[in-house]
């Protein structure tokens, strides 16, 4: 199973992709989109939908996994924004019959450390370990936080899929 993990965002929209062979993880790709604040919004969200849709090209995916959308009630103009980078992926995925499924953070963080208020820079360090990257100052948060989705959804999946057999 091939796994494209999205972190959302306006300025920077971390992906990481996995496959998932009979319980092996192996990392495949990494990297982030980046838009220009200074560019108008339909500019910034053309760009995501550019990069995502050339990464989808370059993979037969299986599903597309993000983080379930948490809007703090003292910054809805920051939600709102995030809605539209997350409407460009959804829509990718439709357009490619993609499967997509949203995981809330901290369910996320429960599949890949084992406790849903783990930390950033501790999921970090796991996922990075779990993957067997070495070199930890090229990936940052934004892309770790994908990779994490990504391997959550593998967790997840199979043992929905074990529970459907009982």
């Amino acid at each position: 199973m091939l796994i494209l993990g999205i972190d959302p965002g306006l300025n920077t929209t971390g992906y990481g992709i996995i496959e998932e062979n009979q319980n092996n993880l192996k990392f495949i790709e990494a990297g982030y989109i980046r838009t220009q604040p200074k560019d108008n919004i339909e500019i910034r969200l053309s760009k995501i939908y550019t990069d995502l849709a050339n990464i989808v090209k370059r993979y037969k995916l299986d599903a597309i996994v993000l983080e379930k959308l948490y809007a703090h009630y003292k910054h809805p103009v920051t939600a709102c924004l995030l809605g539209h980078a997350r409407g460009i992926i959804c829509l990718v995925c439709a357009q490619n019959n993609i499967k997509l499924f949203e995981y809330a953070a901290t369910r996320t963080r429960k599949a890949v450390l084992g406790r849903g208020n783990a930390s950033k820079l501790q999921t970090q360090h796991m996922v990075l370990n779990m993957l067997g990257i070495r070199d930890k100052s090229k990936i940052p948060l934004d892309i770790t936080d994908a990779l994490s989705l990504a391997i959550a959804h593998s967790y997840i999946a199979k043992s929905e899929k074990l529970l459907k057999l009982s």
